[in-house]
């Protein structure tokens, strides 16, 4: 017996709620994803503008550095766009084979569908709260620089 499993489920085991002369993936869970589609879809098409936006500012920020007298600036400035701009293509992409996987399990209804976009889905996420963790640290760091130049300022 598993203490922690659901009360009333044998052995820990949730009950199966599959119906086994329905093979496949529900009609339920198919619709559920397809309206997610055109929201995934967009917001990897504004990833993907904004990567490409990052970039070209960053070549007209080393391009304008080089031309102009002050090249410490702009040219720092477009080098710190460069990793941003790539670090928006990943997620982009993500999104894209997702959207791509769930409009293949609309056609087919295969698990092997579902667990596609699941997994394009999982990576996205896990890239995500990466990210947050990654800036949450960059933020904390920050702040306690900022109070020990404060402190040893004053």
């Amino acid at each position: 017996m598993n203490p922690y499993g659901p009360p009333g489920s044998p052995g820990g085991q949730l009950p199966s709620t599959s119906d086994a002369s329905r093979p496949g993936v529900t009609d339920n869970a198919i619709e559920l994803l397809r309206q997610t589609r055109p929201w995934v879809r967009t917001l990897s098409v504004f990833a993907f503008i904004a990567s490409g936006s990052m970039v070209i500012g960053a070549l007209a920020m080393l391009a304008f550095s080089s031309a102009s007298g002050t090249k410490r600036f702009p040219a720092a400035v477009g080098l710190i766009y460069l990793p941003m701009a790539a670090l928006y293509i990943y997620p982009a992409i993500k999104l894209w084979t997702y959207g791509g996987a769930i409009a293949r399990l609309e056609e087919n209804r295969s698990p092997e569908n579902l667990e596609a976009a699941l997994a394009e889905q999982k990576s996205f996420w896990k890239f995500a709260g990466i990210v947050a963790i990654v800036m949450a640290v960059f933020y904390l760091l920050f702040i306690a620089a900022t109070v020990v130049v404060g402190m040893l300022a004053a």
